[in-house]
């Protein structure tokens, strides 16, 4: 039997916009989301990503700062409540939804991969999805802004 290669995807996510301003893609296998956020260019670069007065959402492995609004974490040995588990599932589809809406290719991208080729065809594909949203979601903001004058 072959061993499947997983893509994990880590996500920065502006709430007022939805605007994706950091993200980690291709880390292979099974890593601490915490290993992951050292090497984002947030955990370096905060003050350049997130503009003064706002912050973001992430889960649970990001550091609960006033910049960061974190998912809620299990307890050890115990369960999250019935509304801490609806504020995780919200939270993450909300902030999904919106990118795997406009972009339904990422709805069916199976990302069980066991070849390196099929692995780096899904990370760029990802990437181009998330550089694409942030586009349309740049282009609108100025639209509306050019509007309002």
């Amino acid at each position: 039997q072959k061993s499947k290669t997983h893509l994990a995807l880590e996500a920065i996510i502006m709430p007022h916009n939805l605007m994706i301003v950091d993200y980690a893609l291709g880390q292979p296998g099974s890593i601490h989301d915490a290993y992951a956020f050292q090497g984002m260019r947030i955990s370096q670069d905060l003050a350049n990503l997130i503009p003064a007065q706002h912050w973001v959402w992430a889960d649970s492995a990001y550091p609960m700062e006033t910049w960061c609004v974190v998912l809620f974490k299990k307890p050890c040995r115990g369960h999250l409540t019935h509304r801490q588990n609806t504020y995780n599932c919200y939270l993450v589809e909300h902030a999904f939804a919106t990118l795997k809406g406009c972009f339904q290719s990422l709805r069916e991208l199976r990302l069980h991969m066991s070849k390196d080729n099929n692995l780096h065809i899904a990370a760029y594909w990802i990437t181009v999805c998330i550089i694409l949203h942030n586009m349309i979601i740049h282009f609108e903001e100025r639209l509306g802004e050019e509007t309002t004058q």
